[in-house]
């Protein structure tokens, strides 16, 4: 478990959806270690779920997880109005839900498109729109972060539909941002680079070495890098921020594109 955040989130009232992956239940965690009541969403998978929540517990955090298919627009109202119902309204929303697809543009099918951006632009969208009702209704400030990626900054070959689900989610961002403002919900983005988990261990056990070998800043991203991102952005800090994509991946997106060697890597 990790220590309590140096930025203060005490009493603010957060939903954070993909909490049954490293980054979500990391960006959890530290909202509800910095004070922040939390619902974690997830989407099966209770047995990766249930320690995290009983660690924040033991840490003196709180979070709650409530399980949603975020592929449906009405999933998405309901886990708004069970977190207004446990928690009494909502001041920070983190959509985070998401999957993953990689290929040639051959591999890719109608089902393809629909998975992505079923979940990872519709699912991300009304979940923000059944928040940013809920902050207009209580009258208060509140923050909407979408968790993009560098494939939606920098075009990556076999990325046509993930990345271009991405880059959705960084315009949405803007456009929200600047349509919220006066309202005083500020609006942004995260653009998450190569991160360790499980899964990037899984296809490639050299996958820390090898991004640690391309990105400017000499090591691989870590799920707390993204969590703190969010923290940042969350907190009376990032005041000024609206309509932004933070880019999270120590400088590699500013760099050549990816050679043939290193795709294959």
């Amino acid at each position: 478990m990790q220590s309590t955040p140096p930025i203060s989130l005490a009493q603010k009232r957060a939903i954070v959806t993909g909490i049954n992956r490293e980054i979500g239940a990391t960006i959890a965690t530290t909202l509800a270690l910095a004070g922040c009541h939390v619902v974690g969403v997830y989407y099966n998978e209770e047995a990766r779920v249930t320690p995290v929540v009983e660690a924040v517990s033991r840490a003196g955090g709180v979070l709650h997880a409530l399980h949603a298919d975020l592929r449906h627009v009405s999933e998405n109202e309901r886990i708004v109005a069970e977190a207004v119902r446990i928690l009494g309204g909502i001041d920070i929303f983190v959509a985070n839900s998401g999957v993953t697809v990689f290929g040639p543009i051959e591999q890719m099918h109608e089902q393809a498109w629909d998975d992505v951006f079923d979940l990872n632009v519709k699912g991300a969208y009304f979940g923000a729109r059944a928040a940013a009702l809920q902050m207009k209704a209580q009258n208060t400030p509140g923050t909407i972060i979408f968790s993009s990626s560098v494939t939606g900054v920098t075009a990556m070959a076999g990325a046509s539909i993930y990345g271009t689900s991405k880059a959705a989610l960084r315009h949405i961002a803007a456009t929200l941002g600047v349509e919220l403002a006066p309202a005083q919900i500020r609006v942004n983005a995260i653009a998450i680079g190569a991160t360790l988990n499980e899964r990037n261990l899984a296809d490639a056990p050299d996958y820390a070495q090898t991004w640690a070998r391309l990105a400017p800043i000499g090591r691989v991203g870590q799920p707390q890098d993204v969590a703190d991102t969010v923290l940042y952005l969350c907190s009376p800090l990032a005041s000024m921020l609206v309509g932004q994509t933070l880019i999270i991946d120590g400088g590699w997106t500013w760099q050549s594109p990816l050679s043939p060697q290193d795709r294959e890597e």
